[in-house]
């Protein structure tokens, strides 16, 4: 009984004694990686017991959310993404096969965010209806829910 009653004074004194951190007021984009990714390369075990998405320690938000397969850009940032602010949204900029002009799509974030500094972004369905495609030129904005521009990083054609 007092190895039980010790071990909760502990467990309640680390939680207390846990640091709240504040949302972030800025971050920056490290690295963007863009790829075509299958439906097939998303499905967990997990999937096939529940029969529900098991994302696991990746946010991943797509322009279709019911479809899977399509182009993605993970933006891989300097902190966690569960630091960011409720209700931050990221605006994609696009250039694609489909269109001669840019595609404007903006992805909430969910509201419960795991410990990742990663953040797959998604084209799915008819954003993106072919596997050999590439963008021509991409931008990404980081806004927070005052939308108060958090990062922006664009691709070298969307300079041109």
């Amino acid at each position: 009984m007092r190895f039980f009653l010790l071990a909760l004074c502990l467990l309640l004194s680390a939680c207390a004694s846990t640091e709240r951190q504040e949302p972030l007021t800025s971050v920056e984009i490290l690295e963007i990686k863009p790829r075509y990714i299958p439906e097939q390369s998303f499905m967990r075990v997990g999937e096939y017991m529940t029969g529900k998405e098991v994302t696991g320690d990746r946010v991943i938000i797509r322009s279709q959310p019911g479809q899977r397969s399509g182009y993605y850009f993970t933006l891989v940032l300097d902190e966690k993404v569960r630091r960011l602010p409720s209700g931050t949204v990221i605006v994609g900029e696009f250039y694609t096969p489909q269109s001669a002009d840019a595609i404007t799509i903006e992805f909430k974030l969910p509201p419960r965010l795991p410990k990742t500094n990663e953040v797959f972004v998604g084209l799915t369905g008819q954003d993106w209806p072919n596997a050999d495609d590439v963008p021509g030129a991409w931008r990404f904005t980081i806004k927070d829910a005052n939308d108060k521009v958090l990062a922006t990083e664009k691709s070298f054609l969307w300079s041109i």
